[in-house]
Protein backbone atom coordinates (compact mmCIF):
# COMPACT_ATOMS: atom_id res chain seq x y z
CA UNK A 1 0.00 0.00 0.00
CA UNK A 2 2.84 2.62 0.54
CA UNK A 3 4.20 2.23 -2.64
CA UNK A 4 0.39 3.68 -3.97
CA UNK A 5 0.89 6.23 -1.64
CA UNK A 6 4.46 7.14 -2.73
CA UNK A 7 3.07 7.15 -6.48
CA UNK A 8 0.37 9.50 -5.41
CA UNK A 9 3.11 12.10 -3.53
CA UNK A 10 5.49 11.49 -6.34
CA UNK A 11 2.57 12.93 -8.75
CA UNK A 12 1.56 15.69 -6.37
CA UNK A 13 5.66 16.63 -5.49
CA UNK A 14 5.64 16.76 -9.83
CA UNK A 15 2.10 18.48 -10.09
CA UNK A 16 3.35 21.28 -6.96
CA UNK A 17 6.59 21.65 -8.67
CA UNK A 18 5.34 22.05 -12.18
CA UNK A 19 2.77 24.62 -10.91
CA UNK A 20 5.24 26.51 -8.50
CA UNK A 21 7.91 27.10 -11.84
CA UNK A 22 4.61 28.48 -13.82
CA UNK A 23 4.09 30.86 -10.36
CA UNK A 24 7.73 31.91 -11.03
CA UNK A 25 7.89 32.41 -14.44
CA UNK A 26 4.82 34.26 -14.71
CA UNK A 27 5.30 36.36 -12.28
CA UNK A 28 9.21 36.97 -11.60
CA UNK A 29 11.43 37.00 -8.37
CA UNK A 30 9.39 40.29 -7.02
CA UNK A 31 6.17 38.64 -7.84
CA UNK A 32 6.78 34.75 -6.45
CA UNK A 33 7.69 36.68 -3.19
CA UNK A 34 4.32 38.89 -3.44
CA UNK A 35 2.48 35.78 -3.59
CA UNK A 36 4.32 34.10 -0.94
CA UNK A 37 3.45 36.47 1.31
CA UNK A 38 -0.17 36.96 0.36
CA UNK A 39 -1.21 33.40 1.02
CA UNK A 40 1.26 33.00 4.11
CA UNK A 41 -1.19 34.50 6.60
CA UNK A 42 -3.97 32.34 5.22
CA UNK A 43 -2.79 29.30 5.33
CA UNK A 44 -0.57 29.67 8.56
CA UNK A 45 -4.37 30.04 10.27
CA UNK A 46 -5.90 27.91 8.20
CA UNK A 47 -3.28 25.35 9.78
CA UNK A 48 -3.25 26.08 13.27
CA UNK A 49 -6.87 26.43 12.95
CA UNK A 50 -7.74 22.97 13.03
CA UNK A 51 -6.28 22.53 16.52
CA UNK A 52 -5.44 19.68 16.00
CA UNK A 53 -8.61 18.09 14.81
CA UNK A 54 -7.89 16.37 11.68
CA UNK A 55 -5.31 13.79 13.73
CA UNK A 56 -7.74 12.98 16.06
CA UNK A 57 -9.92 12.47 13.23
CA UNK A 58 -7.44 10.18 11.73
CA UNK A 59 -6.93 8.41 15.28
CA UNK A 60 -10.10 7.80 16.15
CA UNK A 61 -11.97 7.05 12.44
CA UNK A 62 -9.03 4.54 12.75
CA UNK A 63 -10.07 2.84 15.80
CA UNK A 64 -13.60 2.50 15.43
CA UNK A 65 -14.72 5.22 18.03
CA UNK A 66 -16.63 7.15 14.78
CA UNK A 67 -19.98 7.86 13.94
CA UNK A 68 -22.16 9.66 10.81
CA UNK A 69 -18.88 11.51 9.51
CA UNK A 70 -21.12 13.94 7.58
CA UNK A 71 -22.30 15.20 9.96
CA UNK A 72 -19.93 15.85 12.91
CA UNK A 73 -17.34 17.22 10.21
CA UNK A 74 -19.38 19.90 9.18
CA UNK A 75 -20.46 20.72 12.04
CA UNK A 76 -16.23 20.91 12.91
CA UNK A 77 -16.04 23.18 10.23
CA UNK A 78 -18.55 25.74 11.15
CA UNK A 79 -17.12 25.79 14.33
CA UNK A 80 -13.44 26.19 13.37
CA UNK A 81 -14.11 28.65 10.57
CA UNK A 82 -15.01 31.90 11.92
CA UNK A 83 -12.28 32.08 14.91
CA UNK A 84 -10.00 31.56 11.92
CA UNK A 85 -11.55 33.88 9.90
CA UNK A 86 -11.70 36.39 12.75
CA UNK A 87 -7.70 35.70 13.96
CA UNK A 88 -6.64 35.55 10.13
CA UNK A 89 -8.00 39.21 9.21
CA UNK A 90 -6.16 40.46 12.08
CA UNK A 91 -3.24 39.12 11.27
CA UNK A 92 -3.02 40.52 8.04
CA UNK A 93 -4.40 43.90 9.05
CA UNK A 94 -1.67 43.98 11.45
CA UNK A 95 1.56 42.17 9.14
CA UNK A 96 0.88 43.12 5.72
CA UNK A 97 1.38 47.35 5.25
CA UNK A 98 1.04 47.01 1.57
CA UNK A 99 -2.57 48.09 1.08
CA UNK A 100 -2.81 45.88 -2.40
CA UNK A 101 -1.06 43.24 -0.76
CA UNK A 102 -3.26 42.99 2.32
CA UNK A 103 -6.37 43.30 0.29
CA UNK A 104 -5.66 40.05 -2.04
CA UNK A 105 -4.73 38.13 1.43
CA UNK A 106 -7.77 38.92 3.09
CA UNK A 107 -9.57 37.72 0.20
CA UNK A 108 -7.57 34.70 0.34
CA UNK A 109 -8.81 34.17 3.41
CA UNK A 110 -12.11 32.92 2.24
CA UNK A 111 -10.16 29.39 1.19
CA UNK A 112 -10.26 28.35 4.90
CA UNK A 113 -13.75 26.34 5.60
CA UNK A 114 -12.96 24.78 2.21
CA UNK A 115 -9.67 23.80 3.30
CA UNK A 116 -10.67 22.73 6.56
CA UNK A 117 -13.42 19.83 4.93
CA UNK A 118 -10.94 19.07 3.00
CA UNK A 119 -8.36 18.35 5.31
CA UNK A 120 -10.74 16.55 7.72
CA UNK A 121 -12.19 14.15 5.23
CA UNK A 122 -8.72 13.22 3.54
CA UNK A 123 -7.57 13.07 7.36
CA UNK A 124 -10.83 10.64 7.97
CA UNK A 125 -10.08 7.96 5.09
CA UNK A 126 -6.40 8.09 6.31
CA UNK A 127 -7.38 6.43 9.42
CA UNK A 128 -9.55 4.10 8.35
CA UNK A 129 -6.76 2.95 5.80
CA UNK A 130 -8.75 4.09 2.74
CA UNK A 131 -5.77 4.68 1.04
CA UNK A 132 -7.31 4.77 -2.63
CA UNK A 133 -9.98 6.98 -1.68
CA UNK A 134 -7.06 9.23 0.34
CA UNK A 135 -4.94 9.43 -2.51
CA UNK A 136 -7.08 10.33 -5.47
CA UNK A 137 -8.82 13.24 -2.98
CA UNK A 138 -5.47 14.91 -2.59
CA UNK A 139 -4.29 14.29 -6.00
CA UNK A 140 -6.77 16.37 -7.38
CA UNK A 141 -6.27 19.04 -5.66
CA UNK A 142 -2.74 19.85 -7.31
CA UNK A 143 -4.23 19.05 -10.66
CA UNK A 144 -6.63 21.72 -10.40
CA UNK A 145 -4.50 24.55 -9.51
CA UNK A 146 -2.12 22.92 -12.03
CA UNK A 147 -5.00 23.37 -14.63
CA UNK A 148 -5.39 26.73 -13.41
CA UNK A 149 -2.42 28.69 -13.25
CA UNK A 150 -1.08 27.07 -16.75
CA UNK A 151 -4.64 28.75 -18.32
CA UNK A 152 -2.97 31.86 -16.74
CA UNK A 153 0.32 30.99 -18.06
CA UNK A 154 -0.83 30.44 -21.86
CA UNK A 155 -3.81 33.25 -22.03
CA UNK A 156 -1.89 35.85 -19.82
CA UNK A 157 -5.98 37.01 -19.29
CA UNK A 158 -6.58 41.08 -19.12
CA UNK A 159 -8.29 43.00 -16.44
CA UNK A 160 -6.45 42.10 -13.80
CA UNK A 161 -2.85 42.03 -12.66
CA UNK A 162 -0.98 38.20 -12.77
CA UNK A 163 -0.81 38.31 -9.37
CA UNK A 164 -4.57 38.34 -8.47
CA UNK A 165 -5.14 35.90 -11.27
CA UNK A 166 -2.77 33.26 -9.66
CA UNK A 167 -4.32 33.84 -5.92
CA UNK A 168 -7.63 33.09 -7.72
CA UNK A 169 -6.99 30.16 -9.31
CA UNK A 170 -5.52 28.74 -5.94
CA UNK A 171 -8.91 30.00 -3.98
CA UNK A 172 -10.78 27.96 -7.29
CA UNK A 173 -8.55 24.75 -6.55
CA UNK A 174 -9.68 24.96 -2.80
CA UNK A 175 -13.21 25.05 -3.32
CA UNK A 176 -13.35 22.66 -6.74
CA UNK A 177 -11.42 19.90 -4.26
CA UNK A 178 -14.24 20.81 -1.91
CA UNK A 179 -17.01 19.22 -4.22
CA UNK A 180 -15.06 16.44 -4.61
CA UNK A 181 -14.59 15.92 -0.74
CA UNK A 182 -18.27 16.16 -0.41
CA UNK A 183 -18.59 13.30 -2.57
CA UNK A 184 -16.03 10.84 -1.18
CA UNK A 185 -17.39 11.38 2.64
CA UNK A 186 -20.88 10.95 1.15
CA UNK A 187 -19.52 7.59 0.17
CA UNK A 188 -18.23 6.41 3.83
CA UNK A 189 -21.11 4.56 5.30
CA UNK A 190 -22.56 5.72 8.29
CA UNK A 191 -23.32 2.40 9.82
CA UNK A 192 -19.67 0.71 8.91
CA UNK A 193 -18.92 -1.39 11.79
CA UNK A 194 -15.42 0.48 12.00
CA UNK A 195 -17.24 3.54 12.89
CA UNK A 196 -19.00 2.19 15.68
CA UNK A 197 -22.35 3.78 17.06
CA UNK A 198 -21.40 6.88 18.96
CA UNK A 199 -24.09 9.98 18.32
CA UNK A 200 -22.79 12.69 15.81
CA UNK A 201 -22.81 15.32 18.87
CA UNK A 202 -20.72 12.42 21.34
CA UNK A 203 -18.19 12.21 18.01
CA UNK A 204 -17.36 16.02 18.18
CA UNK A 205 -17.03 16.14 22.40
CA UNK A 206 -14.71 12.90 21.48
CA UNK A 207 -13.08 14.71 18.72
CA UNK A 208 -12.22 17.92 20.14
CA UNK A 209 -11.42 15.99 23.92
CA UNK A 210 -8.55 14.06 22.00
CA UNK A 211 -7.62 17.18 19.60
CA UNK A 212 -6.44 18.81 22.50
CA UNK A 213 -3.49 15.78 22.34
CA UNK A 214 -2.36 17.56 18.78
CA UNK A 215 -3.40 21.36 19.09
CA UNK A 216 0.05 22.15 20.11
CA UNK A 217 2.32 20.61 18.01
CA UNK A 218 -0.05 20.86 14.99
CA UNK A 219 0.11 24.48 15.49
CA UNK A 220 3.71 24.81 16.00
CA UNK A 221 4.26 22.28 13.01
CA UNK A 222 2.28 24.90 10.55
CA UNK A 223 4.25 27.62 12.45
CA UNK A 224 7.50 25.65 11.56
CA UNK A 225 6.58 25.87 7.71
CA UNK A 226 6.44 29.64 7.38
CA UNK A 227 8.58 30.69 10.22
CA UNK A 228 11.95 31.06 7.35
CA UNK A 229 9.49 33.40 5.25
CA UNK A 230 8.70 35.76 8.03
CA UNK A 231 12.19 35.79 9.33
CA UNK A 232 13.71 36.73 5.58
CA UNK A 233 10.88 39.23 4.84
CA UNK A 234 11.22 41.21 7.41
CA UNK A 235 14.96 41.08 7.40
CA UNK A 236 15.19 41.21 3.40
CA UNK A 237 12.54 41.86 1.66
CA UNK A 238 10.09 40.62 -1.49
CA UNK A 239 12.60 40.19 -3.74
CA UNK A 240 14.80 38.05 -1.27
CA UNK A 241 12.03 36.12 -0.22
CA UNK A 242 10.87 34.82 -3.80
CA UNK A 243 14.66 33.61 -4.50
CA UNK A 244 14.13 31.80 -1.03
CA UNK A 245 10.88 29.82 -2.12
CA UNK A 246 11.80 29.00 -5.08
CA UNK A 247 15.61 27.34 -3.41
CA UNK A 248 13.66 26.11 -0.86
CA UNK A 249 10.96 24.34 -3.34
CA UNK A 250 13.61 22.64 -5.46
CA UNK A 251 15.42 21.52 -1.84
CA UNK A 252 12.28 19.67 -0.72
CA UNK A 253 11.69 18.10 -4.45
CA UNK A 254 11.94 14.10 -2.00
CA UNK A 255 9.40 15.25 -0.29
CA UNK A 256 6.88 13.08 -1.71
CA UNK A 257 8.72 10.24 -0.67
CA UNK A 258 8.99 11.52 2.86
CA UNK A 259 4.83 12.09 2.95
CA UNK A 260 4.26 8.64 1.84
CA UNK A 261 6.99 6.96 4.53
CA UNK A 262 5.07 9.48 7.27
CA UNK A 263 1.62 8.32 6.56
CA UNK A 264 2.20 5.16 7.01
CA UNK A 265 4.66 5.77 10.01
CA UNK A 266 1.53 7.31 11.64
CA UNK A 267 -0.60 4.29 10.82
CA UNK A 268 2.09 2.00 12.60
CA UNK A 269 2.19 4.02 15.60
CA UNK A 270 -2.17 3.78 15.82
CA UNK A 271 -1.72 0.22 15.61
CA UNK A 272 0.63 -0.40 18.45
CA UNK A 273 3.94 -1.47 15.97
CA UNK A 274 7.12 -0.57 16.84
CA UNK A 275 9.69 -3.49 15.68
CA UNK A 276 9.92 -1.53 12.34
CA UNK A 277 10.51 1.84 13.39
CA UNK A 278 14.25 1.79 12.93
CA UNK A 279 14.53 0.18 9.68
CA UNK A 280 12.44 2.46 8.18
CA UNK A 281 14.53 5.25 9.54
CA UNK A 282 17.99 4.40 8.67
CA UNK A 283 16.79 2.87 4.83
CA UNK A 284 14.61 6.83 4.56
CA UNK A 285 18.47 8.05 5.44
CA UNK A 286 19.99 6.20 2.69
CA UNK A 287 17.93 7.09 0.23
CA UNK A 288 17.42 10.78 1.08
CA UNK A 289 21.35 11.34 1.26
CA UNK A 290 21.70 10.01 -2.27
CA UNK A 291 18.93 11.88 -4.21
CA UNK A 292 20.17 14.83 -2.09
CA UNK A 293 23.40 14.41 -3.47
CA UNK A 294 22.06 14.02 -6.99
CA UNK A 295 19.86 17.44 -6.81
CA UNK A 296 22.68 19.19 -5.67
CA UNK A 297 25.29 18.26 -8.28
CA UNK A 298 22.52 19.84 -11.11
CA UNK A 299 21.02 22.36 -9.09
CA UNK A 300 23.44 25.41 -10.46
CA UNK A 301 22.71 24.54 -13.73
CA UNK A 302 19.35 23.13 -13.81
CA UNK A 303 17.56 26.01 -11.83
CA UNK A 304 17.72 29.08 -14.03
CA UNK A 305 16.84 26.69 -16.46
CA UNK A 306 13.38 25.42 -14.80
CA UNK A 307 12.57 28.86 -12.84
CA UNK A 308 13.86 31.29 -15.32
CA UNK A 309 16.89 33.05 -16.03
CA UNK A 310 16.15 35.24 -13.26
CA UNK A 311 16.40 33.30 -10.61
CA UNK A 312 20.19 32.51 -10.67
CA UNK A 313 21.55 29.63 -8.07
CA UNK A 314 23.07 30.52 -4.77
CA UNK A 315 25.12 26.99 -4.16
CA UNK A 316 25.92 27.54 -0.87
CA UNK A 317 22.12 28.33 -0.36
CA UNK A 318 20.85 25.28 -2.02
CA UNK A 319 22.92 22.94 -0.19
CA UNK A 320 21.93 23.77 3.26
CA UNK A 321 18.71 23.65 2.28
CA UNK A 322 19.18 19.79 0.86
CA UNK A 323 20.63 18.85 4.82
CA UNK A 324 17.80 20.56 6.03
CA UNK A 325 15.25 18.67 4.06
CA UNK A 326 16.93 15.07 4.59
CA UNK A 327 16.80 15.88 8.51
CA UNK A 328 13.51 17.52 8.19
CA UNK A 329 11.64 14.52 6.84
CA UNK A 330 13.42 12.36 8.81
CA UNK A 331 12.31 14.23 12.02
CA UNK A 332 8.96 14.39 10.23
CA UNK A 333 8.41 10.60 10.47
CA UNK A 334 10.14 10.12 13.84
CA UNK A 335 7.04 13.14 14.63
CA UNK A 336 4.12 10.96 12.80
CA UNK A 337 4.65 7.76 14.28
CA UNK A 338 5.08 9.40 18.00
CA UNK A 339 1.60 11.22 16.71
CA UNK A 340 -0.03 7.80 16.27
CA UNK A 341 1.08 6.83 19.54
CA UNK A 342 -1.16 9.92 20.95
CA UNK A 343 2.18 10.88 22.39
CA UNK A 344 1.92 14.63 20.89
CA UNK A 345 3.87 15.94 24.14
CA UNK A 346 7.13 15.40 22.27
CA UNK A 347 6.65 16.63 18.51
CA UNK A 348 5.43 20.37 20.65
CA UNK A 349 8.81 19.74 21.99
CA UNK A 350 10.56 19.10 18.85
CA UNK A 351 8.72 22.13 17.18
CA UNK A 352 9.54 24.25 20.00
CA UNK A 353 13.22 23.47 19.76
CA UNK A 354 13.13 24.09 15.92
CA UNK A 355 11.62 27.18 16.28
CA UNK A 356 14.00 28.94 19.29
CA UNK A 357 16.86 27.73 17.12
CA UNK A 358 15.46 29.00 13.73
CA UNK A 359 14.75 32.54 15.79
CA UNK A 360 18.32 32.77 17.32
CA UNK A 361 20.10 31.58 14.33
CA UNK A 362 18.25 33.52 11.94
CA UNK A 363 18.24 36.40 13.78
CA UNK A 364 22.39 36.55 13.72
CA UNK A 365 23.51 34.85 10.59
CA UNK A 366 20.54 36.90 7.73
CA UNK A 367 22.23 40.18 8.90
CA UNK A 368 25.72 38.49 7.71
CA UNK A 369 24.94 36.06 5.23
CA UNK A 370 21.94 36.83 3.87
CA UNK A 371 19.70 33.65 2.00
CA UNK A 372 22.93 31.40 3.24
CA UNK A 373 22.41 32.47 6.61
CA UNK A 374 18.67 31.95 6.66
CA UNK A 375 19.77 28.34 4.84
CA UNK A 376 22.18 27.47 7.69
CA UNK A 377 20.26 28.64 10.10
CA UNK A 378 17.29 25.60 8.97
CA UNK A 379 19.71 23.31 8.20
CA UNK A 380 20.77 23.42 12.10
CA UNK A 381 17.50 23.62 13.50
CA UNK A 382 16.05 21.36 11.62
CA UNK A 383 19.03 18.76 12.82
CA UNK A 384 18.42 19.66 16.43
CA UNK A 385 14.62 18.85 16.22
CA UNK A 386 15.55 15.19 14.47
CA UNK A 387 18.27 14.19 17.11
CA UNK A 388 15.34 15.22 19.97
CA UNK A 389 12.38 12.66 18.32
CA UNK A 390 14.89 9.68 17.40
CA UNK A 391 15.63 9.87 21.29
CA UNK A 392 12.32 9.94 22.00
CA UNK A 393 11.31 6.93 19.34
CA UNK A 394 13.99 5.04 20.81
CA UNK A 395 13.27 5.69 24.49
CA UNK A 396 9.35 4.44 23.27
CA UNK A 397 10.44 1.57 21.36
CA UNK A 398 13.29 0.23 23.77
CA UNK A 399 15.70 0.39 21.04
CA UNK A 400 19.23 1.02 20.92
CA UNK A 401 20.57 4.32 19.12
CA UNK A 402 22.91 2.35 16.76
CA UNK A 403 19.40 0.72 15.57
CA UNK A 404 18.78 4.06 13.82
CA UNK A 405 21.94 5.04 12.74
CA UNK A 406 24.22 2.01 11.81
CA UNK A 407 22.95 0.37 8.38
CA UNK A 408 23.14 -3.07 7.92
CA UNK A 409 23.68 -5.53 5.13
CA UNK A 410 20.50 -6.36 5.19
CA UNK A 411 19.05 -2.39 4.24
CA UNK A 412 21.50 -1.82 1.49
CA UNK A 413 20.01 -5.77 0.25
CA UNK A 414 16.39 -4.58 0.57
CA UNK A 415 17.71 -0.60 -0.69
CA UNK A 416 19.33 -2.77 -3.68
CA UNK A 417 16.25 -4.90 -4.15
CA UNK A 418 13.40 -1.93 -4.35
CA UNK A 419 15.66 0.09 -6.64
CA UNK A 420 15.95 -2.63 -9.43
CA UNK A 421 12.19 -3.42 -8.81
CA UNK A 422 11.73 0.58 -9.79
CA UNK A 423 13.81 0.55 -12.47
CA UNK A 424 11.93 -3.04 -13.81
CA UNK A 425 8.65 -1.12 -13.37
CA UNK A 426 9.61 1.97 -14.93
CA UNK A 427 11.18 0.30 -18.21
CA UNK A 428 8.23 -2.37 -18.26
CA UNK A 429 5.95 1.02 -18.24
CA UNK A 430 7.91 2.19 -20.73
Amino acid sequence: MIIKTLSANLTIQLITFATSVLSARILGPVGRGELALVLLYPQLVAGIGLLGVDRAIAVLGGSGELSRPATFIGKLVLLLSFPALAIGYAIVSWRITDAYLASLSTLYLVYVPAMFFFLLVVSLLNGLGDFTRFNLTRLWFYIMNFILVFAIWIIRPPLLKLLDWVVLANLASVYGVLALAVWMLSNVPTSDKNLGKASAKGDVITILGLAVVFAVPMALGHLCTIAYQIILEHQMGIRALGFFVVFFSYSRLLSPLGSAIGFHVFHLGITGEQHNIARIFRQSLVVYLFCGMALGLVAGSLIPIIFGREFFVETGTVVALLISSLFALLADSMAEYLNGRRKGAADAIGRITYLISLALLGGSLVPGLGLLGMAAAVAISDMVRCLYLVSRVKSETQQANGEFWLLTRMDLSALSHAGKGALHGLFAWR
